[in-house]
C-alpha cells in the first residue's frame, strides 16, 4: 500500500478530494475539529455526533461558518436523497457498532449524490496506541471497521484509493495526555483511574520522554461514484 509519509490532515485532503463549494457531511464529528478543516477548506458542512454530552457542547460552543451541527447517529443522517457531495468519517468509524455497518453504509448512499465520495480516516498501530490499549484496547473494532469498508462499502463505488501517510502528535506531560483521554465522553469502558494508572504512565514515559512527541500513523481510503443500483 502507498504510504505518503509526514503530512498532515489538510494535504491528504486536498490530494484526493475538492471540497470547495461541495455540501458533505462529517459523521461522528466529535469536538468538530475535522469539520473546521473542511469548512475553511470551502464546504458547506453537516456535522453529526450521537453523543449526547459532546453534542450540548458543540451547540453551545462558538459557531464556527459553513458548519451546521445536529445531533444524530450515522444510521439517521438528516438529509435529503442524494443532497451531499461527500461524507466523511475522521476517526469515527470503528467506534460504530459493527452489526450497523451495513446499514450506515445504505444510509449514506441513500444522501450521496451519484458523482459523490465516501472519505474515511482511521488510526493504526504504533506507540502511542500501545500505551492507550492498556486502557482501551480498540484492536478489534479498528480491524471490523476495516474489513466492513473492504467489503460492504467499497463494492458500491466505482473507484476506491487507500494510502498510509503519518502526522505527529505531542503532549505537554503525562497529565497532558491523561486529561484528554479522561475527558472523552463518548467513551464509557474505561474510567479516569485506568487512564492515569501507574502502568500507562510507565509506558507513555518509556515510549514518549523527554519531548512526549509521536509519530501518529493513519489509513486513509476513499470511494467515489456510487454504482447504480441494479434493477
Amino acid at each position: 500500500m502507498p504510504n505518503l509519509g509526514l503530512m498532515t490532515n489538510v494535504e491528504v485532503l486536498h490530494k484526493f478530494v475538492t471540497v470547495q463549494g461541495k455540501t458533505v457531511v462529517d459523521v461522528g464529528c466529535g469536538d468538530m475539529t475535522f469539520s473546521k478543516i473542511v469548512a475553511a477548506a470551502g464546504a458547506q458542512v453537516l456535522a453529526i455526533d450521537p453523543d449526547p454530552v459532546q453534542a450540548e457542547k458543540n451547540r453551545t460552543a462558538v459557531s464556527t461558518p459553513n458548519i451546521t451541527f445536529a445531533e444524530s447517529g450515522a444510521d439517521s443522517i438528516p438529509a435529503a436523497d442524494q443532497s451531499v457531495d461527500g461524507i466523511f468519517f475522521s476517526y469515527s468509524l470503528h467506534h460504530i457498532p459493527k452489526q450497523l455497518y451495513s446499514e450506515i453504509f445504505e444510509e449514506a448512499i441513500r444522501v450521496l449524490r451519484p458523482d459523490g465520495f465516501i472519505y474515511v480516516i482511521e488510526p493504526t498501530d504504533c506507540p502511542l496506541n500501545q500505551v492507550m490499549m492498556l486502557f482501551h484496547d480498540e484492536e478489534a473494532e479498528r480491524s471490523a471497521a476495516q474489513s466492513a469498508l473492504h467489503s460492504i462499502a467499497k463494492p458500491r463505488f466505482e473507484s476506491a484509493e487507500e494510502v498510509d501517510y503519518h502526522s505527529l502528535r505531542q503532549f505537554q506531560s503525562f497529565d497532558d495526555f491523561a486529561d484528554h483521554f479522561a475527558s472523552r465522553s463518548f467513551n464509557t469502558l474505561y474510567s479516569e483511574a485506568d487512564v492515569r494508572s501507574d502502568d500507562v504512565r510507565k509506558l507513555f514515559e518509556e515510549f514518549g520522554a523527554p519531548d512526549y512527541e509521536f509519530t501518529a500513523p493513519k489509513r486513509v481510503m476513499v470511494l467515489k461514484q456510487v454504482k447504480p443500483t441494479p434493477q
